[in-house]
């Protein structure tokens, strides 16, 4: 597997564990959807939230957040009404939240061996 996907798996999983303490109750990782994949479905209170998870391991490419461009915004709440639309869930209210995890070290299989540097929640990116 290759450094760059192993690195946002442990991101991924960094911001689910995180994500848990924090309330939320996980419901799906990596859905892949007809036109795309989110990488985590939560539920926070009466919230339905897609959240889009960027993993860096320095910031010589910009901040994580930095990725999330208008454009790939707009796919993710698409592809959360996709899902909500497969779990007959319209009524449900629904957000995208992104969280960046910034790592210190070298990539490796599991999360533990990392040194989490920073990670950033922002919550309803619209």
């Amino acid at each position: 597997m290759r450094a760059k996907d192993v690195t946002g798996m442990v991101g991924e999983q960094i911001a689910a564990d995180y994500l848990g303490r924090q309330g939320h109750q996980i419901l799906e990782r990596r859905w892949r959807g007809a036109h795309g994949e989110l990488d985590l479905i939560t539920r926070d209170g009466a919230h339905l939230v897609a959240v889009e998870v960027k993993t860096r391991r320095g910031i010589g490419y910009g901040h994580p957040f930095e990725a999330v461009n208008g454009r790939k915004l707009a796919r993710l709440h698409r592809l959360l009404l996709e899902y909500c639309v497969g779990q007959q869930w319209l009524h449900v209210p629904r957000r995208v939240d992104v969280v960046a995890v910034l790592l210190s070290g070298a990539a490796a299989a599991h999360a533990e061996e990392h040194l989490i540097h920073r990670l950033e929640h922002l919550k309803d990116v619209s």
